[in-house]
């Protein structure tokens, strides 16, 4: 998302307005974006937001497919299930924004797609690996991330480098993800849409709680979402990488919709003071590219579905020794990128009540369930192998074999920790 707009006082006023969310439709207003009604409200929102919600029972087949598409076309549909995509070229990758490679092209059925792409090399975007394992694995343990599906893309005449636009057409066959474009609420506080939300800041609205039920269970699920980042090194956490949404339909009494100039009947929801237009906000992170590797102050290619980067990041950093006897405090083990800034929260403090929860979703993963993670976000294409060996027992994993056995390595690392409170 890369938009700004105006408050009412200077006027509704945006120029070439890019939405990565869909407009929302909430009763008979097309609203793009829910104008917070000042700061302290949206602590409010951040502090009181679902975090997390069980999932039910996801099966390894449910992980191997993925979440089901809403109205998906004949030809996606093929592709999620394995079959090779046609499509033909649409627009180079510089035109969409960001740096990651990626093109759109149109579909036998005129669906127009916009996908990330690798070449294939040791060097190539490793997104499209780490990205569905970090999206499908936070689906599995109910927290809340878009969802991204592998695919493989026949480009029917895309030129040699479809990220610049420039070279001969020709067919020319990628790995890839596709992510749906989704009907998403975004609440904002000023006139940013790319606001999202600090590690921190979210920690000290929670912080600031009053005591009792409700700040034991927020604490108890963001510290979970805290060490679940510190398990796939989500590092690359600058706020536009999270969002504040709105799940509930909006109270159209407390505000008032002013359209977007330009639009197409899209608007803005501006709440009144006092009078919150949200009864279920909920907070989302919404980019996982750079995960399953090992987090840095820059993002780099070991950032990004790299075994031999991760398994060299263990979860906790060195516990102090409590003089008292009890569980000494914990600190993830997680170098947030200088993006991220301080509100990134490097090397985040876990309470043993985060850990205990985290450790309980992760325990419900089978063997089965971590093959078909792994197996789903392909790191049999990965384009060097893959090599883990356990330090306890000195035996050697390769390929997916390698991925499986170090993901549960880092699950007994949490397992055998006990946190401070």
């Amino acid at each position: 998302m890369s938009a700004k707009f105006l408050t009412p006082a200077a006027g509704i006023a945006v120029a070439g307005l890019v939405l990565a969310v869909h407009v929302a439709a909430q009763s008979d207003s097309h609203i793009a974006f829910v104008h917070v009604a000042g700061p302290q409200q949206r602590l409010h929102y951040l502090a009181t937001a679902v975090i997390w919600s069980d999932p039910g029972d996801i099966t390894p087949e449910m992980l191997r497919a993925g979440r089901p598409l809403k109205r998906p076309s004949e030809s996606l549909s093929a592709a999620i299930r394995g079959e090779p995509l046609p499509c033909h070229f649409a627009k180079a990758g510089k035109a969409l924004g960001g740096n990651t490679p990626k093109f759109s092209c149109v579909t036998a059925d005129g669906t127009t797609i916009r996908v990330k792409f690798s070449d294939g090399t040791k060097d190539g975007n490793r997104e499209i690996f780490s990205a569905v394992a970090a999206a499908k694995l936070m689906w599995a343990l109910g927290f809340v991330s878009d969802p991204i599906y592998p695919i493989t893309v026949d480009c029917l005449d895309c030129p040699n480098n479809p990220m610049s636009g420039e070279g001969t057409p020709a067919k020319r066959t990628y790995l890839a993800t596709f992510q749906p474009e989704m009907t998403r609420l975004v609440m904002v506080e000023g006139n940013d849409a790319d606001q999202g939300w600090r590690w921190g800041e979210v920690d000290e609205a929670i912080a600031n709680l009053p005591e009792g039920p409700l700040r034991t269970r927020q604490r108890t699920h963001f510290d979970a979402l805290t060490l679940l980042a510190v398990f796939i090194q989500h590092g690359d956490r600058k706020p536009e990488q999270q969002r504040l949404e709105c799940r509930s339909a909006l109270d159209l009494r407390a505000g008032e919709t002013h359209p977007l100039e330009g639009s197409t009947g899209e608007g803005v929801f501006f709440e009144r003071p006092d009078s919150p237009a949200c009864s279920e906000p909920l907070i989302v992170v919404q980019d996982t590219g750079s995960t399953f590797g090992g987090a840095g102050r820059m993002s780099k290619a070991t950032s990004k579905m790299n075994l031999k980067a991760w398994t060299n990041r263990p979860i906790f950093k060195p516990a102090k020794e409590s003089s008292s006897g009890e569980p000494a405090e914990c600190r993830g083990n997680l170098t947030v990128s200088m993006a991220a800034g301080d509100g990134g929260r490097g090397d985040p403090r876990i309470g043993e009540g985060g850990r205990a929860f985290l450790e309980g979703r992760l325990r419900l993963l089978t063997d089965a369930h971590v093959r078909a993670l792994m197996m789903s976000a392909r790191v049999d294409k990965l384009a060097e192998d893959s090599v883990w060996r356990n330090p306890a027992t000195g035996k050697s994993y390769t390929g997916a074999d390698g991925w499986v056995a170090a993901f549960e390595d880092k699950v007994r690392q949490i397992t055998e920790r006990r946190c401070a409170p």
